[in-house]
């Protein structure tokens, strides 16, 4: 059934995060197609305004509001301003007609906040939700873990930003999760695999599901994929190693920590080594990972 729906959204209607945020601007829209089908998850007052679409149908988006999931035709613009914002980079992706220029890499509105978008690796569409440059602070904290509640925009690639989190990661409505490390902004490594619904609230949240290579440079442990490090040689949450798989607490890649979030110690590319073509020194050298969602 045919539905056509024409609606006031006044800014600072919805919420998102306990926080209030700009609704879009009046508009009648047309009929929305058979195709695209409401979400069913169930909108509640506990998921008000996050936002959903079909992939069959990119240009419409759902938004949950007062408990009932409402549709908006969006605009070719999804995206670059905060009043058509997209619930997702990899919205953006597929909401682009066949005969535009692929989209490119930066900042784009993300559910009313600027996130920044991945449009080119494995295709393009992902999300940055969490970065982490290794050895920039003298002391940590666990506002940094990726699992961490804390909100710290990630508005920035890996070359201009020293770490950020997006708590509420599902949100994104994410099927996959890629882990990538990054020397000077080039990608050395990358790996994908289902997204981990533990990562809102715990370092198991950072484990690769059937995890799948899409980049890797490394010259030794060459095919293994990163994972959380733990216990006496990691801090839960932050560190990584690229050892030995299912085993998170013999080895890092990242930083090696004792019991304690102040003076973190050096690790950086030990289990991987920067190929000559990279960098002159195979570790101890410049080093940022990041999780991104699709």
């Amino acid at each position: 059934m045919k539905l056509t729906v024409a609606l006031l959204i006044v800014a600072g209607m919805f919420k998102l995060s306990q926080a209030t945020v700009p609704g879009l601007k009046e508009r009648l829209l047309p009929t929305v197609s058979k195709r695209s089908t409401t979400p069913t998850k169930q909108c509640t007052s506990d998921n008000e305004a996050e936002s959903f679409y079909n992939e069959t149908n990119p240009t419409v988006i759902w938004i949950c509001k007062g408990k009932v999931w409402t549709p908006f035709e969006m605009s070719p613009s999804i995206g670059k301003t905060k009043d058509v914002s997209a619930a997702s980079c990899k919205q953006i992706i597929d909401a682009l007609p066949t005969d535009e220029c692929p989209a490119k890499s930066g900042v784009y509105w993300i559910q009313f906040m600027q996130i920044y978008c991945d449009m080119t690796t494995d295709g393009g569409g992902w999300t940055l939700v969490w970065q982490h440059t290794y050895m920039k602070y003298r002391t940590l904290n666990a506002n940094m873990f990726y699992y961490s509640n804390y909100s710290q925009p990630c508005v920035k690639d890996a070359s201009h930003q020293e770490w950020c989190n997006v708590p509420n990661k599902t949100r994104f409505n994410p099927t996959e999760q890629m882990i990538v490390a990054y020397h000077k902004g080039t990608i050395i490594y990358a790996y994908k695999g289902y997204f981990n619904r533990n990562i809102d609230y715990h370092w198991t949240g950072g484990i690769l599901l059937d995890a799948k290579r899409v980049i890797d440079q490394c010259i030794h442990q060459n095919g293994i994929p990163p994972q959380p490090s733990i216990h006496h040689t990691g801090i839960f949450g932050l560190t990584f190693d690229k050892l030995t798989p299912y085993i998170f607490h013999v080895d890092c890649d990242t930083y090696h920590q004792g019991s304690t979030l102040t003076s973190p110690r050096e690790c950086r590319w030990y289990n991987c080594h920067l190929p000559s073509y990279i960098s002159s020194r195979p570790t101890a050298t410049d080093m940022t990972m990041a999780i991104l969602v699709r």
